[in-house]
């Protein structure tokens, strides 16, 4: 989670970003509750994920962290590959690739983790 609060924290850093937020205008469009309430869920699902993984039964828990894990590594790759080429984007490029890491990490041991008994 850290991750994603450090990136948005330094993309406000970046130029025009602080200008886009006050216009009310996000990547997908303009902002909205709507949005609001999409993007509240893209980052409430990590934490969820967390007390889920402990109190799910095994085969459950290997099976979720599998497919949230793969749904946010695409998403991850899909903003590396946006922010290609601008050089104000760098560090947000270095902090996905560490994101697709981790969630490669989680879809390994989910994959390879030993059958309940």
């Amino acid at each position: 989670m850290f991750l994603y609060v450090y990136a948005d924290f330094f993309q406000l850093m970046t130029p025009k970003k602080l200008e886009k937020m006050i216009d009310l205008k996000t990547p997908m469009g303009p902002t909205s509750p709507e949005i609001l309430v999409i993007f509240s869920v893209i980052l409430i699902i990590p934490s969820l994920m967390i007390f889920l993984s402990v109190f799910l039964r095994t085969k459950i828990n290997k099976w979720l962290n599998i497919c949230i894990a793969s749904l946010y590594a695409s998403m991850s790759i899909l903003i590396i590959i946006s922010t290609l080429g601008s050089e104000w984007h760098t560090f947000y490029i270095l902090f996905n690739l560490i994101e697709v890491f981790v969630f490669a990490m989680i879809i390994f041991q989910a994959w390879n983790w030993p059958k309940a008994e």
